[in-house]
C-alpha cells in the first residue's frame, strides 16, 4: 500500500521525534492546542483554488473552484483526542479531500475537554449534523479522524435511530471506536506506534470522561449497534495502536473497506500538500466518495 518517498520519511521522522515528544512532555492543554495549531499550518498547504470561509458559528467551509455552489456537502469532524484540534488544524487536509471528491465541505467547531467533558463534543457534532439537515443540505458524506472518527460514528448512530436522513458514504481515518478497558496497555503493546505515547490516552480519558461509564455505547461506538450505516472507507497506519479499532470497525459495519498503510503515523493525512503519502491517501478517499455520491 505504501511506497515511502523522501517527503514521507521526513514527516514520519517529525512525528516520531518531535510530535510524539510534545504529546509526552507538554501537559497543559492550552499549550498543546497552540502547538498543534502552529505545526498543522506549517506541515500542510491548502490547494491554491480553495479559500476557507468561516461562518458565524466558527465552522470552516470549503468549495474548490471547479465545484458547484450547490454541490453535495461533506461534514468533517476533526480529531485531537477530544482536547485539542480545530477546524483550522484540519483545513488543508479537508480542502484536499473536498477537491479530490468534487464536494463542498464543512468542519464545525465542537467544545473541547477538559473545560467541556463528555457529552459536549458528541452533542455539538450531532447538532452540526442536524443543522445541515434542517437547512436542506443533509450531508452526502461524513468523515472524521481519530476522536473525530468516534464522533462521526456517534452522529451516524444517532441519525439512524432518530430516523434522520443518512449520508451516502463515510470515511474514518485512524478512528477511535472503543474507549473502554485498559487503553494505555493497547498503546504499549503497539510496538510500531509512531506518534502517540502510551500515557496520552490516559490523560485524554481523565479530561474527557471523568466518572463516565466508558462501556456505554454512546461513548464507545464499537460497543453499540453499527448496522444500517453507510458504506465506509477506513484508513489507518498498519502499525498504529488504533489499527485494532479500525479492524474491529471493518468487521462490525455492514459494508466497509479497510486500508492499512505500512510505516505511517496516526492521521498522516494532516500533511496534505507536503507529504506524498498524505496526498495519495486523500486521492483514494476522493475516489471512494465520488463513486458513492455521483
Amino acid at each position: 500500500m505504501t511506497d515511502l518517498t523522501r517527503s514521507d520519511r521526513f514527516w514520519i521522522a517529525m512525528a516520531r521525534h518531535l510530535d510524539r515528544r510534545a504529546l509526552r512532555l507538554v501537559a497543559p492543554q492550552p499549550v498543546l492546542r497552540a502547538l498543534f495549531e502552529v505545526s498543522a499550518r506549517l506541515g500542510s498547504v491548502l490547494p491554491p483554488d480553495v479559500t476557507p470561509i468561516r461562518d458565524t458559528r466558527g465552522a470552516l467551509w470549503f468549495r474548490p473552484a471547479a465545484v458547484a455552489r450547490d454541490a453535495p456537502v461533506l461534514l468533517y469532524l476533526h480529531g485531537g483526542g477530544f482536547t485539542i484540534g480545530s477546524p483550522r488544524t484540519h483545513a488543508a487536509m479537508v480542502a484536499h479531500m473536498a477537491k479530490a471528491a468534487g464536494l463542498r465541505a464543512v468542519i464545525p467547531r465542537y467544545r473541547l475537554a477538559p473545560a467541556h467533558p463528555f457529552p459536549a463534543a458528541r452533542d455539538d457534532a450531532i447538532a452540526a449534523y442536524a443543522r445541515l439537515v434542517d437547512e436542506g443540505t443533509p450531508p452526502a458524506a461524513i468523515a472524521g479522524d481519530s476522536a473525530g472518527g468516534c464522533l462521526a460514528l456517534q452522529v451516524l448512530q444517532q441519525a439512524r435511530d432518530a430516523g434522520m436522513p443518512l449520508p451516502k458514504a463515510t470515511v474514518l481515518i485512524g478512528p477511535i471506536g472503543d474507549l473502554s478497558g485498559d487503553i494505555a496497555s493497547r498503546f504499549e503493546a503497539a510496538g510500531d506506534e509512531i506518534l502517540i505515547p502510551p500515557h496520552w490516552p490516559a490523560r485524554i480519558l481523565r479530561a474527557y470522561l471523568p466518572g463516565v461509564d466508558r462501556t456505554d455505547p454512546a461513548v464507545s461506538p464499537l460497543l453499540g449497534d453499527l448496522t444500517g450505516l453507510p458504506p465506509t472507507l477506513i484508513q489507518a497506519g498498519a502499525g498504529e495502536a488504533l489499527a485494532a479499532d479500525a479492524r474491529r470497525l471493518a468487521e462490525a459495519l455492514d459494508e466497509a473497506t479497510l486500508e492499512l498503510w505500512e510505516g505511517l503515523p496516526h492521521v498522516w493525512h494532516l500533511h496534505a500538500g507536503r507529504m506524498s503519502a498524505a496526498d495519495r491517501a486523500l486521492s483514494r478517499i476522493g475516489a471512494f466518495l465520488q463513486d458513492r455520491i455521483s
